[in-house]
């Protein structure tokens, strides 16, 4: 609204040329950045209404996060498809990545008019990430993944304790090594914290002379952060290359293979490709216990694993022709009837008339070793219609959900170059979507803050990870699922993992901020809680065995940590 005289004083101003209009109008345009394009938190409507309009937007936004980071966590897993970047996309990639939608918040909450008031936001955001992701998925795996405790180690089968004082003190997990390792990595970056607190300990007076002070001791922690960092995935780099078939990542990397080749994404000749030729063909006749396995064969008894149980209908050990059949038309080689009746007698070494979980594991390993591997190919590209044993039914077919036969009938070359395409195009549209909406969450989280007349690091603390890290607390929810040692281990080290990237690319990027924006740390009672969550869960993860109720204590630290905020706030503390 222009009042009055605001009109006559615009009026009195001489009128700028034409051309001169023109260009103020297109800079004006250029200047114009993504914030224009969202609705301002601060100019919704008072009240109730306005209220409910900002709830919408938070859930809006929230939403758009959540799948973006899926996104992100899915077409990165994607690339472990990839043999040749398999070590690099998991010990690199994967946590940089699944630390962007964290470090977007925590960057744009320090940029803009508001940089101080709003910086809470990134901190919350920062430490509710940390800390929710190393309590409460922790909590979930280990309960999801525990199994009985007998002399002290972890004895997987299937349990026989009951009751919940049982489940408790009886039942828990029993990781690798690898969780140790990478508890001690965790606790030793969170010191980075240290180098901006102990100045902002004895700093006081007003903002700018804060930040004033804390400039120096900011550039040092960035560049702590950066070394940090960097060491942190190169360490984890070497570490892949040095590990074993056994390992966590590769165990990881035929999990995401398994469930790949579930949803129609790849075939196991794809998938596989690139270790197919490593060790010479054996024929059936010639086949042997696997004493001497192949890098093949031992790939193929973890992945070939779920779909043997799966198709082992009568649970007797072996599957039968017609369950063979339907296991290989889910792996993509489909075969026809006459095809299968020969693959049949190959697979069927002891000639018993079923085929042994060893036996299928040895005649996959010799069908994708033959030389006219071609020969699936062809079978699929010539739309072989009928089910591959002769006798499933159209009811069966109609309940799996078949690969795609335009894409299972593609060489495995080109079906590689085909992921490849995909998981850029998820990782770019994912972080694409990051960057576009972080800035507007932010806005919302500090204003929502501002409404219900609570600090915005609470907002942010409790709500921001349910949209950035929700994939990952699920995605080691479900390897805990699996109950062995290794599947435990690939949940828990993620966990610990995501902490010492929050220790470092995203304090790195808060580190930044304040050097370069003139920003204040005044945030030593959140600081306190993140260092305490840190080295408490770092603690209980060096036992070498996790019980059910380490994991209640775990899960504990959570409220604690925002009761700890609260209490050292309410005596003085930032």
């Amino acid at each position: 609204v222009v009042e009055p005289h605001q009109y006559l004083s615009r009026r009195r101003e001489p009128r700028e040329p034409a051309s001169a209009a023109a260009g103020a109008a297109a800079a004006a345009a250029a200047a114009m950045g993504l914030s224009d394009l969202f609705i301002d938190a601060k100019d919704l409507p008072e009240g109730g209404y306005g209220f409910c309009q900002l709830l919408f937007l938070l859930a809006a936004y929230g939403y758009i996060l959540f799948q973006a980071s899926n996104l992100i966590s899915d077409g990165s897993e994607l690339l472990l498809l990839v043999p040749s970047l398999a070590g690099l996309v998991g010990s690199c990639v994967l946590p940089v990545l699944g630390a962007v939608p964290d470090g977007a918040i925590v960057l744009f909450s320090g940029m803009g008019p508001d940089a101080q008031e709003q910086l809470s936001v990134g901190v919350g955001a920062l430490a509710g990430s940390t800390i929710m992701l190393l309590t409460v998925p922790w909590f979930l795996s280990v309960y999801a993944g525990s199994v009985d405790i007998e002399d002290g180690e972890c004895v997987y089968r299937k349990p026989k304790v009951s009751g919940m004082k049982a489940v408790f003190w009886d039942m828990g997990v029993q990781p690798t090594a690898d969780v140790r390792y990478g508890a001690q990595i965790m606790m030793l970056t969170s010191l980075s914290y240290l180098l901006i607190q102990v100045p902002a300990g004895y700093l006081h007076g007003p903002e700018e002379e804060i930040a004033k002070g804390e400039k120096k001791w900011a550039l040092a922690a960035m560049l702590v952060c950066i070394i940090a960092f960097v060491s942190y995935l190169v360490y984890q780099y070497i570490a892949a290359q040095k590990a074993d078939e056994d390992s966590s990542l590769n165990l990881k990397v035929d999990a995401v293979v398994v469930e790949r080749i579930q949803k129609g994404e790849i075939s196991l000749l794809g998938a596989l490709n690139s270790v197919i030729h490593l060790a010479a063909p054996e024929t059936a006749s010639e086949a042997t216990p696997l004493k001497d396995e192949t890098p093949l064969e031992k790939r193929l008894k973890a992945i070939l694993k779920p779909f043997f149980h799966k198709y082992d209908t009568d649970h007797n050990a072996s599957l039968e022709r017609s369950e063979l059949g339907v296991v290989m038309s889910d792996l993509g080689m489909h075969v026809s009837a006459d095809d299968l009746n020969k693959r049949f007698e190959r697979y069927d070494i002891d000639s018993d008339g079923s085929v042994s979980f060893h036996e299928f594991v040895q005649g996959t390993a010799d069908m994708l070793r033959e030389e006219d591997v071609q020969t699936f190919i062809k079978a699929n590209s010539r739309g072989e219609g009928e089910a591959a044993n002769g006798v499933a039914t159209a009811e069966e077919d109609e309940e799996e959900e078949e690969m795609p036969e335009e894409f299972v009938s593609l060489p495995p070359d080109v079906q590689q170059r085909r992921i490849l395409m995909r998981a850029f195009y998820m990782m770019g549209l994912g972080t694409g979507l990051v960057l576009v909406f972080s800035d507007p969450m932010v806005d919302v989280l500090s204003e929502l803050g501002n409404r219900i007349n609570v600090t915005p690091f609470y907002v942010s603390f409790v709500l921001a990870p349910l949209a950035s890290n929700a994939s990952e607390l699920l995605a080691s929810y479900n390897y805990a699922l699996k109950k062995t040692s290794k599947s435990i281990t690939i949940s828990l080290t993620a966990l610990e993992g995501a902490g010492s990237m929050n220790n470092t690319f995203c304090l790195g990027i808060f580190m930044v901020l304040i050097y370069t924006q003139g920003l204040a740390w005044e945030f030593t009672a959140e600081t306190i809680a993140i260092l305490f969550a840190q080295f408490a869960v770092g603690l209980i993860a060096l036992a070498p065995v996790q019980r059910v109720w380490h994991a209640a204590v775990v899960l504990a630290i959570y409220p604690v940590s925002l009761i700890l905020v609260s209490a050292l706030e309410a005596i003085g503390f930032d």
